[in-house]
């Protein structure tokens, strides 16, 4: 069941009570990379470690249904609203069961694919790697952009018919080259939307306008950023090195939260070295207020935080707001 903590942890003027094993699943072996994403009646949305699957736990991390999907993972979990109906863009890296395929698509909230994008949909050269990690919506525009992390390395926008209207590399400004551009998100908390990517082998960030172009790069005090939420005027930013901090709207971090970059030095991370140097659990040498491997995270309005991890069975957590 979920731990309740006395631990706070604080950045600038902002705090959090630290809710260890927040969602309440099963014992489970699987290697969980889960996107994670709130809903607009505060339900979280966010995938299994082992099966083909999205839960839906409450605000306190109670399972209240689940439902398949007809994917290999759910890497990326993108929530979306059309005509105030929610809807689900969905990135695999593992690879549909029908055919081993990595692709990106959306479902209804019964998990009904409703369209899917392709490698096909993407233009490829033949022998160019296509492995798509993450989906952003523009609400104001109804384009979508995906990030090819683990394969060329790019990021592109679709029209609300998906139709490839552009595709970025990272060459178009100052910063150069993505190394993995393993997330993307819209942000919105300022006049103008910009595109922020979380460019992760290059320790950084770049951040682009919904045109296509270059706007600045991010690369102070940042490792492996791999994905994005915001609340009010503050973006948080998932660290997949131990560690998640929090950003103002010039770009500022304000501080780090559950720092535990320590964890990364240790054989077998990820994971620790069993015997025969078998991979197994973390999970019994990461403290309470300590992180392994942010890799999902999302916020409510409230200002709530909640993290997924990159491990073996599952290790979700909630930073719960104070004040």
């Amino acid at each position: 069941m979920p731990s309740i903590t006395d631990i706070e942890q604080s950045v600038d003027t902002l705090s959090w009570r630290w809710i260890a094993d927040w969602a309440d699943i099963p014992a489970d072996e699987g290697h969980a990379h889960h996107g994670i994403a709130v809903n607009k009646a505060g339900e979280i949305i966010t995938g299994h470690a082992s099966r083909s699957e999205v839960q839906v736990f409450n605000a306190d991390g109670q399972l209240q249904r689940s439902f398949p999907v007809p994917l290999g993972g759910t890497h990326c979990i993108t929530l979306i609203e059309e005509d105030g109906v929610e809807y689900l863009w969905i990135a695999d890296v593992d690879g549909r069961p029908s055919d081993n395929a990595t692709s990106v698509i959306k479902v209804d909230m019964q998990g009904t694919k409703l369209a899917e994008l392709t490698r096909v949909d993407f233009n490829y050269a033949e022998g160019e790697g296509f492995c798509p990690t993450a989906v952003a919506y523009d609400a104001s525009t109804g384009q979508l952009w995906v990030t090819d992390g683990y394969g060329s390395s790019r990021v592109h926008c679709f029209s609300p018919e998906l139709k490839l209207l552009r595709s970025i590399d990272g060459t178009e400004g100052a910063a150069g080259a993505f190394a993995c551009p393993h997330w993307v998100h819209i942000d919105t908390r300022k006049d103008e939307p910009e595109l922020y990517i979380a460019d992760r082998s290059n320790d950084r960030i770049q951040v682009y306008g919904t045109d296509g172009s270059f706007r600045r790069v991010i690369d102070q005090g940042i490792t492996t950023p791999s994905g994005f939420a915001s609340f009010g005027d503050y973006l948080v930013v998932a660290e997949l090195r131990g560690r998640v901090f929090v950003m103002d709207q010039t770009d500022t971090i304000l501080g780090y939260l559950g720092s535990g970059q320590h964890h990364c030095d240790k054989p077998g991370w990820p994971n620790r070295t069993g015997a025969n140097d078998v991979a197994i659990k973390p999970l019994d040498d990461i403290p309470v207020g300590e992180f392994n491997s942010p890799h999902g995270i999302t916020t409510d309005p409230q200002g709530n935080i909640y993290v997924s991890e990159w491990l073996l069975g599952d290790r979700f957590t909630k930073l719960q707001r104070v004040g």
